[in-house]
């Protein structure tokens, strides 16, 4: 591709969304199952809603024990009701926001929508980490026993443990990519590695769907309890647990609730409230010269935590330069980089020319590694 033809397609692209982040749109609702629609189930209700929205933006469940608890109602933005018909056999199995659900078959869910504003301010006034809706998709692989067959939960499956692995995720604020398994997974990862949570095959069989977390995931019916492992990848550092419950659906929570709190404690950064203090810099990365390479350069600045936003400052044959606007240290932003597998930070070089004089700005060198 030519030089001119190259720059012009860079232009095309610069209004195309980001693909290898996405955008958590429903980072701040909720949706409870209600017993009626009174005042006191509301309160609980939104109270419950709130703590759950804290718990996905922080990346923490014990962020209810690190800041003031709020008053719930003045930092909802919106909410309604919607009837449904529960019926009596997973009347035991209903979540409400107040006592036992009883025996009646009408139910109400309950949708709201909190305000995120608020709640970042919140967050940032308290010095409380936050983990933004720009997220890495997450692959799973969960490998399942259930006594009669053992098989690979899939994009295209209908499966009860898969729809509560699925919900679990979304509660976390967690977006998730099942593999295909077709054959060209299956030439690279097979049941065994799955269930010895091999990191190596899963890494590598995961870049085809996400350079964002690996999950395994193992589940087996010993004739007592559901037992698996759980295990969570990225880069070079790994977590694995051994859990054991009489409830699947208790298993899965536990499981996605431990890998989120890993996740979340890698990719949450502490950002400035204050706009005025926003740091600039200029990141120049080398090993650029295809279109392909720039989109996914300019896609995982923007999906990094604390990077307001990315501005486009120079293009060259091999080289691209981006203006970014940081809510967090720039010593956080330099941590997340050199923890991925996207650029090798090369050298850093003290102001750079024409830049404004009321704002200290430095220029950062990486190389694109892939």
């Amino acid at each position: 591709m030519s030089t001119c033809a190259f720059l012009l397609s860079l232009l095309v692209l610069m209004a195309q969304p980001a693909a290898f982040a996405v955008v958590v749109d429903d980072l701040f609702e909720v949706e409870i199952l209600v017993p009626d629609e009174s005042t006191a189930i509301r309160r609980v209700a939104l109270s419950d809603g709130l703590a759950e929205v804290l718990v996905r933006v922080s990346g923490d469940r014990d962020i209810l024990q690190k800041l003031r608890p709020p008053s719930a109602s003045a930092y909802v933005k919106q909410f309604r009701y919607a009837a449904i018909e529960v019926a009596e056999g997973e009347a035991e199995t209903a979540k409400s926001a107040g006592d036992a659900v009883g025996q009646a078959t009408n139910r109400y869910h309950l949708w709201v929508q909190y305000n995120g504003t608020r709640i970042m301010d919140l967050m940032r006034e308290q010095a409380i980490p936050i983990w933004g809706e720009y997220r890495s998709q997450t692959v799973i692989w969960f490998a399942v026993n259930d006594g009669t067959k053992r098989y690979i939960l899939k994009d295209s499956d209908s499966s009860l443990l898969k729809d509560k692995a699925g919900a679990a995720f979304k509660r976390r604020g967690i977006p998730v990519v099942w593999p295909k398994n077709d054959s060209q997974d299956q030439r690279g990862l097979h049941f065994a590695d799955i269930w010895a949570g091999f990191a190596e095959p899963l890494q590598k069989s995961s870049t085809r769907y996400s350079n964002g977390p690996v999950v395994s995931a193992t589940m087996s019916w010993n004739g007592r309890a559901w037992v698996g492992d759980w295990s969570v990848f990225m880069d070079r550092e790994s977590r694995r647990w051994s859990l054991r419950e009489t409830d699947y659906d208790a298993l899965i929570s536990k499981g996605v609730d431990l890998v989120a709190d890993v996740i979340g404690k890698k990719f949450a950064v502490l950002e400035v409230q204050d706009a005025s203090k926003l740091q600039q810099i200029l990141v120049e990365i080398d090993s650029v010269n295809t279109v392909e390479g720039f989109r996914q350069v300019q896609n995982y600045l923007i999906s990094l935590p604390g990077v307001q936003s990315v501005r486009l400052s120079q293009v060259e044959a091999e080289r691209v330069a981006f203006w970014l606007s940081l809510r967090s240290k720039v010593d956080d932003f330099l941590n997340l980089v050199k923890a991925g597998t996207e650029m090798v930070p090369d050298v850093s070089a003290g102001a750079g020319a024409g830049l404004t004089n009321d704002v200290q700005n430095f220029v950062y060198r990486f190389k694109k590694t892939r």
